[in-house]
């Protein structure tokens, strides 16, 4: 070997070494600032939220995952960094200063979300589309100027940060060592993640987990996940004499499709009515049990509602189909299938399906849809176009005398719910057929900015300490939320009053009104993972022989098939001999008992729940079900197998049904209504 060929080599591999060790020299101010920002977390989760976990221990927990996830990417760059190097030291070791300094800007607008929701960003994200995404950012707030300038400096600051590390006095031998602690950590937490068994609860697993970690593989899965791929579904039909409706499933081509007869549960409790009852839907915005009605484990913040729930059915085991509002339209009025991303997002094409709007509508209904916010979010706009609803009133159909909710940003979701029931009463047409009104709320929704609130902030102070009487101890618990609570006071004032108004009305008597939630408010820490579809149901009217008080378990998939079945045996209804409505019949057990089967969607592409019978399958693990949604772990392995079978089945037919307009035959369009 020549002299010039040995110094070659020798500079080849002093340069090697000098990387080996520059990369360290940054990745050891990344992991610093990784272990600062969990403490960083942790006090802003404990400052905003009330939580009965040990700070202590999240946060060494915390630090377990953060450690995993902050090796696994230093791993990988380290193996870019030496390959980069081989060409240019320069641009390696720049290349990795970016990568390390975004990570650390992604980790903190995570972190962000994170203490705002405590739910930490997964593939929710990609389920809305960039307008939906930018008027959720400019409603809350946080889409400015200031915001935007802040997170470049933040960037630029966490750049100048990982430069410090130059300074720090390492040598070839630590390099080495690191490295090794790397690997082998990645090494040793792969096989004890392997080996662990019982799992956490989901709250504790979300306060725990590193963001980034969970956004990223969340963001792979979903990219590069073929579930669904194969529609190799089986039909099981429900002939058991445990549940509540006989479903006949026996068409391969059609899924859901099966014979309509379903039984009426609802008759005996209302008297004759004079003609076609109106029906009124109030869908409450974050209306969730844990703080609405009896048992309420956080006390009751509607009064009014419940005042009238002593004269209504009342179903305190009620659950939303979805953990978002996404769903609530084609849970109640279709009892649809989610789809991939729910049922809406395949807008403006929609397989051919039924609903309680459609099949009324074809039978002399009149329906109209009210809203204070866009109606063209979610493709509400297309699901009711699809469905013939003769009036659409949102935030473009309000009188000039209404003014917008109040907003951080000189943007806001619209008009808030008093001026929302107000104007469609104002607008209500006076017609002599039977209607359909749907009132669907929306200011008890993150910002919670509501109007005059000085008023309901007093208001909530007052309830706190004069009427729930919460302990000294207590009330600095309520107060972190009373943004929160007081929205929720607004909200059932809004509808006292709108019930004022309806009382007036010529057809008062003759009317049925559902009231609901569309799913509990998550920025309250939850209690169980069901806890976010716990939503009370409430049928009143003026027509019921008797108020009553159900515990059988029921969710808004049941409520279209056992109002069709009412009106069905009291009128001459033309209705069609097969359905594939997702649901039962609601369960009017005055004990509790869970006789349906049924899947509950967390977030948009977050299909993880599963209720079959008294028993729920989330993130894999199987729970017990008890009254008032309590929920508690347990090991069986054989009915969870079962569980998972019914749940893939499910899954599969789901996608393949909506994908392939599966849903109805196409003989069954002729119920569709045409204007």
């Amino acid at each position: 070997m020549s002299s010039s060929q040995a110094q070659i080599r020798s500079t080849f591999l002093l340069n090697l070494k000098l990387n080996f060790i520059n990369f360290w020299k940054l990745a050891i101010p990344f992991l610093l600032i990784f272990l600062i920002l969990r403490l960083v977390e942790v006090f802003a989760v404990f400052r905003i939220h009330t939580l009965e976990y040990s700070k202590t221990q999240i946060t060494l927990m915390g630090w377990i995952y953060d450690l995993e996830w902050v090796f696994y990417i230093l791993g990988f760059l380290l193996i870019m960094n030496l390959i980069l190097s081989l060409f240019d030291p320069h641009i390696g070791r720049v290349f990795v200063k970016i990568i390390l300094a975004f990570l650390i800007v992604l980790q903190g607008g995570l972190l962000f979300y994170f203490t705002k929701m405590l739910l930490p960003l997964g593939t929710d994200l990609y389920a809305y589309s960039l307008n939906d995404i930018f008027l959720t950012l400019k409603a809350s707030g946080e889409l400015n100027l200031f915001n935007i300038l802040a997170i470049i400096a933040i960037l630029a600051v966490a750049y100048l940060l990982l430069g410090l590390g130059k300074w720090i006095p390492i040598s070839l031998n630590p390099a080495i060592y690191l490295t090794v602690l790397c690997y082998g950590y990645l090494l040793g937490i792969g096989i004890i993640n392997s080996a662990q068994k019982e799992r956490r609860n989901e709250l504790e697993s979300n306060l725990t987990a590193n963001k980034s970690s969970y956004f990223y593989g969340q963001s792979y899965n979903y990219f590069t996940s073929n579930e669904y791929l194969y529609f190799d579904f089986f039909l099981a039909s429900t002939n058991s004499g445990d549940v509540l409706v006989t479903k006949s499933l026996n068409e391969t081509n059609y899924p859901f499709l099966h014979s309509n007869n379903y039984p009426d549960v609802l008759g005996p409790f209302f008297d004759n009515f004079e003609e076609k009852p109106d029906i009124v839907f109030v869908i409450v915005e974050g209306l969730g049990k844990a703080y609405s009605g009896e048992d309420a484990y956080l006390e009751s913040f509607t009064p009014f509602l419940d005042s009238l729930s002593d004269y209504s059915l009342y179903w305190k085991n009620g659950l939303s189909t979805t953990g978002r509002t996404f769903g609530v339209l084609t849970g109640m009025f279709g009892s649809l299938p989610f789809a991939q991303k729910g049922f809406m997002d395949q807008s403006p094409t929609l397989p051919l399906h039924h609903t309680l709007l459609s099949l009324l509508k074809r039978n002399g209904y009149q329906t109209n849809f009210h809203i204070g916010a866009d109606k063209n979010f979610d493709n509400v706009n297309f699901f009711l176009q699809y469905q013939q609803v003769d009036r659409i009133l949102d935030m473009t159909s309000f009188d000039a005398d209404f003014e917008e909710t109040p907003s951080k940003s000189g943007f806001s979701w619209g008009y808030p719910d008093k001026a929302m029931f107000q104007n469609g009463m104002r607008k209500l047409p006076v017609v002599l057929k039977p209607q359909i009104n749907i009132f669907q709320t929306q200011t008890s929704h993150d910002p919670f900015l509501i109007p005059d609130e000085e008023k309901y902030l007093a208001m909530f102070e007052d309830y706190i300490t004069n009427d729930l009487k919460i302990t000294t101890l207590k009330l600095p618990e309520y107060r972190m939320y009373k943004n929160m609570y007081a929205s929720i006071l607004y909200v059932d004032e809004a509808i006292k009053e709108f019930f004022e108004a309806y009382q007036k009305l010529p057809k008062y008597e003759n009317t049925i009104f559902v009231i609901t939630g569309d799913h509990r408010l998550p920025e309250i820490p939850l209690a169980t993972t069901i806890d976010r579809f716990h939503v009370p149901i409430m049928i009143f009217s003026p027509k019921l022989n008797q108020g009553k008080r159900m515990h059988g378990v029921t969710t808004h998939f049941e409520i279209t098939p056992t109002i069709l079945s009412l009106l069905e045996n009291r009128f001459d209804l033309d209705l069609p001999s097969l359905v594939a409505w997702k649901g039962y019949v609601m369960d009017t057990s005055s004990t509790f008992q869970s006789k349906i089967s049924n899947p509950l969607m967390r977030n948009k592409n977050q299909l993880v729940d599963f209720l079959s019978g008294e028993y729920v399958l989330a993130d894999n693990q199987l729970y017990q079900l008890y009254d008032n949604m309590g929920l508690e772990p347990i090991t069986n392995v054989a009915l969870k197998e079962k569980l998972q079978t019914e749940f893939e089945t499910y899954k599969n037919a789901n996608r393949y049904a909506t994908e392939n307009n599966r849903i109805l035959p196409d003989s069954m369009a002729v119920y569709i209504p045409k204007n």
